[in-house]
C-alpha cells in the first residue's frame, strides 16, 4: 500500500472539519458550545502545521506562492472569526450568522487548495517529499493540540 501524501492527509481533515461545520450550524446552547471547541481543536492546529510545515515549501516556487500567500490570508481571517466567536456564546443573536461566515470562508480556502494549490503543489513537490511533509506535518499538528489541551486545562483550574 502507498504511503500517504501531505494531500492526503490535509483532505481528510478538512472532510473532517466540514462535518463538524455541518453538526454546527444545527446545534444550540451547550452542544453547539462544545462542537465549537471541538471545531477549533481540529482547525487551528490544522492551520498551524500547515503555515509551519507545507506553506513555506509552497512559497519557494512561483506557480504555488501566490495562492499559498492567499491562502496564509485566509487564516489570519479564520483567526479573527474564531476571536469573535469566543468571546461570545451561541445565544448571541448573531453566533449562528458568524458560524455561516466561518463555515463558507473555510469551505472556500478548502477548494481553492484542493482545487488550485495541490495540484499546481503536484507538479513541483516529488512523491517522495510529499510522503516526507506528512511526518513533519503531523508532528507540528500534535505539537499544537497538545498546546491548545495545556491552555484549555490551565483555564479550567
Amino acid at each position: 500500500m502507498a504511503k500517504p501524501q501531505i494531500y492526503d492527509v490535509l483532505h481528510r481533515e478538512h472532510e473532517e472539519v466540514s462535518e463538524l461545520f455541518h453538526q454546527l450550524e444545527e446545534a444550540k446552547g451547550a452542544e453547539a458550545l462544545e462542537l465549537f471547541a471541538r471545531l477549533k481543536q481540529k482547525l487551528v492546529p490544522h492551520s498551524r502545521a500547515e503555515e509551519a510545515v507545507v506553506y513555506p515549501r509552497l512559497l519557494e516556487e512561483s506557480n504555488t506562492a501566490d495562492t499559498t500567500r492567499e491562502g496564509i490570508e485566509e487564516h489570519k481571517q479564520v483567526d479573527k472569526l474564531l476571536a469573535e466567536l469566543d468571546a461570545m456564546t451561541p445565544d448571541n443573536e448573531v453566533w449562528q450568522a458568524k458560524i455561516k461566515v466561518l463555515a463558507d470562508m473555510v469551505g472556500h480556502h478548502v477548494d481553492e487548495e484542493e482545487g488550485e494549490l495541490f495540484p499546481r503543489a503536484k507538479q513541483v513537490v516529488s512523491d517522495q517529499e510529499a510522503e516526507q511533509l506528512v511526518d513533519e506535518y503531523a508532528r507540528e499538528r500534535d505539537s499544537f493540540v497538545e498546546d491548545i489541551r495545556l491552555e484549555q486545562r490551565d483555564a479550567a483550574e
